[in-house]
């Protein structure tokens, strides 16, 4: 397998293309991937990292697998899915926020399960979408996934499986009613995925669970266990993070069962940090979901694959969500053809053997107004405060300062506006979602709240949403989309 070389100082876009023209892939073609995301689960909302939540599955695959200790993500949900699915920065193609009524990933990106399937792989998903849902060819399988299963937009009721009046639950774009708990069901499609799978392709499945995002719900007796947590909302997101864990148990229980385990490569990571507010723990990074402070964006990830990336191992180079695509390529030993530039490195050698992957270009993620470049220990933050209109400032030291408490940039002005302007010259496109609107803006929501936050009014503290989250007001959302 080639190593990375150093590169000098380029435009990013050029950067971008010399990265691509690096791809050498030497892994096995008949590698399985199942690739598993939790939705706005905390730094410290696992057991390896010390949680008071039980998440044995996952921490078994801490354990036997690779840990990732400096992963980052981006602070939201659908700019993590799109960096992890096109290996490109979401800014450079306008995901800067959730993409919720029009909009959607721009058609002309490239992702991986169309690489993986023109490769021969069966290609499959089960779970949240939230890259597009307004016309069917947005939707999941449409864009190169053979079977999926899930919800298309950015919440649903986890009982009823409704957000904003409609039924958001289909298989393969065509709406289904179902009885049970999102989680368990969607755990369970990705059982039945691998038990049913065509033995005569490999596999790459992607399983992103909607959990434990928003609105809180969890069975009532794995509530009880957490009897002893004070906090309402920490007892209901702890069930919920438990829920996951079987979930991911169960789905490493079916690849063992179907003697797929040592062909597969395993990988969990979160898409964003956690929502303090509604029960999450970042601690000890700063703040967490929808911000660009360590603890908006650097969340859980593991990977396992039995005989490479295994023993339990600590990886503390700097991994990203865009590296995903690069580094799954390499391991499958898949050569994309006609692929866009990315922004992606391949981490295959850092995670499988511990060598030195050298990253040519800053990291650079945002939201709305809020953005962030990561360039090896620096950190530059350009920070929007909510309800403000005053752009803040910050610099960071992450390897003395990893919670982010002492801004150097006066200190250090010269690294400062370098960061600056490499932020400021990256090619920004404009929104794919303007129907979005900034966080702290008022808007009225035809379901009893903005999607995906917990309403702050009755039964929707701790034990389930107002009934604007259960009452049909509209037709499914796969059925109304546009086919024109």
């Amino acid at each position: 397998m080639r190593q990375l070389r150093q590169l000098p100082h380029l435009p990013i876009l050029a950067l971008g293309l010399a990265l691509g023209a690096l791809a050498a892939p030497a892994g096995s073609a008949d590698l399985n991937v199942v690739f598993m995301m939790a939705d706005d689960l905390g730094w410290n909302d696992v057991g390896y990292h010390g949680s008071d939540i039980r998440t044995p599955n996952i921490d078994s695959i801490a354990k036997r697998g690779v840990r990732l200790e400096r992963y980052y993500a981006t602070p939201l949900c659908s700019p993590t899915r799109a960096a992890f699915l096109t290996g490109r920065l979401p800014l450079r193609y306008g995901v800067d926020r959730p993409i919720e009524g029009v909009g959607s990933l721009p058609m002309e990106e490239r992702l991986l399960p169309e690489i993986l399937r023109a490769a021969g792989y069966q290609t499959a998903m089960a779970g949240k979408w939230h890259l597009g849902l307004s016309h069917v060819s947005h939707h999941p399988h449409n864009r190169g996934f053979d079977s999926a299963y899930g919800h298309l937009g950015p919440a649903v009721d986890y009982w009823t499986h409704i957000w904003e009046g409609g039924l958001d639950w289909h298989r393969n774009g065509e709406p289904i009613s179902e009885e049970g708990y999102s989680t368990a069901l969607i755990g369970e499609e990705a059982e039945r995925v691998i038990r049913d799978r065509d033995t005569g392709r490999p596999l790459f499945l992607y399983v992103a669970f909607n959990a434990p995002h928003a609105p809180l719900q969890a069975p009532p007796v794995t509530v009880a266990r957490y009897e002893s947590l004070t906090n309402p909302n920490r007892r209901t997101y702890a069930a919920m993070v438990e829920e996951l864990d079987t979930a991911v148990g169960g789905i490493v229980d079916a690849l063992k069962e179907s003697e797929m385990i040592e062909d597969t490569l395993v990988v969990w990571c979160s898409d964003n940090g956690g929502a303090v507010r509604i029960g999450a723990d970042n601690s000890p990074l700063r703040d967490g979901k929808g911000g660009v402070f360590e603890g908006g964006i650097r969340v859980p990830a593991l990977v396992w694959k039995p005989g490479e990336a295994e023993s339990g191992r600590t990886v503390d180079q700097m991994v990203t969500a865009v590296d995903w695509l690069p580094t799954i390529l390499d391991a499958a030993g898949v050569e994309p053809a006609d692929q866009r530039p990315l922004d992606g490195v391949n981490a295959w050698p850092a995670i499988a053997r511990g060598e030195r992957v050298d990253r040519p270009a800053p990291y650079i993620v945002g939201v709305f107004r809020n953005v962030a470049v990561i360039d090896g220990p620096w950190k530059y933050v350009e920070a929007l405060p909510r309800g403000g209109n005053q752009l803040g400032e910050h610099l960071y030291r992450l390897d003395i300062d990893p919670g982010e408490s002492q801004n150097l940039a006066e200190e250090h002005a010269e690294k400062l506006s370098e960061l600056r302007k490499v932020m400021r010259e990256f090619p920004r496109a404009d929104t794919v979602s303007p129907n979005i609107l900034e966080p702290g803006a008022r808007r009225r929501r035809a379901a009893g709240g903005a999607p995906g936050k917990t309403p702050r009014r009755g039964p929707g503290r701790g034990a389930g949403p107002p009934e604007g989250w259960k009452e049909i007001t509209r037709e499914p959302w796969a059925k109304s989309a546009r086919r024109d």
